[in-house]
């Protein structure tokens, strides 16, 4: 174990001896360059140093008086500007919407003498057939009655639920009732 101590201890000693440091004081082939042997700490050292006690007196004069210290303050000012403004976008938000609604129930609920429009996504699916070799009167199915009958169901589902916002009764507005409670009874018996 000693021979294998001393040659690695022989080579670490070779390797050390090998390396060349250099310094700034040291300069490399600088024939005008005159080492001093003094370094100096550099305006960067002073400049931290100094910032030190200025930023304790600022703080103590910032944090004097009645009134919140300045960052504070700062902050505080800055996020209820932010409030202030969402609650204006908000409430114009809201502005729009109720004047869109107010707008589709006017259209909706209007009496007039045109031809009210039914959702049927696709009436002509009962006159699906080749349009070609068709025998003249055997086109197509007279779908008049179809159409009034949903006509008919749409107007009193419209109608229903005008009576339901007129007595405030709409159930996407009304209060959510609490289920009810089951009883250890009630369960035992099933």
């Amino acid at each position: 174990m000693q021979p294998l101590q001393r040659a690695a201890l022989r080579s670490a000693r070779g390797v050390r001896s090998q390396i060349q440091r250099r310094y700034a004081s040291h300069g490399a082939g600088d024939a005008h360059h005159t080492s001093s042997g003094t370094e100096s700490f550099g305006a960067g050292f002073y400049v931290a140093i100094t910032a030190v006690p200025v930023t304790f007196l600022g703080l103590n004069y910032a944090t004097s008086g009645d009134k919140e210290p300045y960052f504070t303050r700062l902050i505080t000012n800055t996020y209820n500007k932010y409030a202030n403004t969402w609650a204006e976008r908000n409430n114009a938000h809201t502005d729009m919407i109720e004047q869109a609604a107010a707008d589709r129930v006017l259209f909706l609920n209007e009496a007039s003498n045109a031809v009210r429009h039914v959702d049927l996504r696709f009436p002509e699916i009962f006159n699906v057939s080749s349009p070609w070799n068709v025998p003249a009167g055997h086109g197509g199915a007279n779908l008049d009655h179809l159409i009034a009958k949903y006509e008919k169901e749409a107007f009193e589902q419209n109608e229903r639920k005008l009576q339901e916002v007129k007595e405030n009764r709409v159930p996407r507005e009304q209060p959510v009732t609490p289920f009810a409670k089951r009883t250890p009874a009630a369960s035992d018996s099933g």
